[in-house]
């Protein structure tokens, strides 16, 4: 059962791919396949409660020849691009709930969560969600940026500003752990009239557009750029 049942979510992401490659027709098969992956997590926790408990399990007990979490991503970023909030929504949640997320990083699908609500016009469930969020996780980057846009949805500019001021602290670089919190500092400054800081975020932001260019151009200092990044850190390997 098990096997047929991959061999049907395999023909369906093949679709998925095809249609994306504009060679097939009708986007339902993204939704389909969602829907047989479901099946077959339920199917394998009927006999065994620790089946797949963390994402990257499935791929490793099928040894990669499904891709589960490349075309998770890709399913997120289908839907996401058609504007279907509510199924964004129902699929974020799904997911928070279908695995443990000990062990794998779910930063990505709390943040698209987030956007969902404020996109939907739930600006209140949207700062509730990412308030719990950063007191869960107050070192995650994501949960703080997160936090900043929805404090600035309901008009929390105070708590938006507490945020700010903590994860961005005067003196710090814009790098590539950190890059998305100056862009919600940006825009809180535009909201507030700060052009000053408002300049300072867009400075940093500018600097650190300039050292990536030089980085993939070959530019820039060797021993900078590995005092910035570990081997295994270095972006876009």
């Amino acid at each position: 059962m098990k096997n047929r049942k991959w061999n049907e979510f395999q023909k369906l992401t093949g679709k998925c791919y095809r249609y994306l490659a504009g060679a097939g027709e009708g986007g339902e098969c993204w939704h389909k396949a969602y829907e047989v992956l479901k099946e077959i997590i339920a199917d394998g926790r009927s006999s065994q409660p620790d089946y797949a408990a963390e994402l990257y399990e499935l791929d490793e007990d099928t040894g990669y020849v499904y891709d589960v979490e490349g075309w998770l991503e890709d399913y997120l970023d289908e839907i996401e691009m058609k504007e279907e909030y509510e199924r964004i929504l129902e699929v974020c949640d799904e997911l928070l709930a279908m695995f443990r997320w000990e062990e794998d990083n779910a930063s990505d699908i709390k943040f698209m969560k987030a956007s969902a609500l404020g996109s939907m016009g739930r600006e209140a469930d949207e700062a509730e969600f990412c308030r719990k969020w950063l007191r869960d996780e107050p070192d995650n980057i994501f949960a703080a940026t997160a936090s900043i846009y929805a404090d600035i949805a309901v008009q929390d500019m105070e708590a938006a500003g507490r945020i700010i001021s903590e994860y961005i602290p005067e003196g710090t670089p814009c790098t590539e752990e950190n890059d998305i919190i100056f862009t919600a500092a940006s825009s809180y400054y535009r909201k507030t009239g700060n052009k000053k800081e408002e300049k300072r975020m867009e400075k940093a932001l500018d600097e650190y557009d300039k050292y990536l260019r030089e980085f993939l151009t070959g530019g820039g200092d060797d021993e900078e750029l590995e005092f910035m990044w570990d081997d295994e850190d270095l972006p876009f390997n």
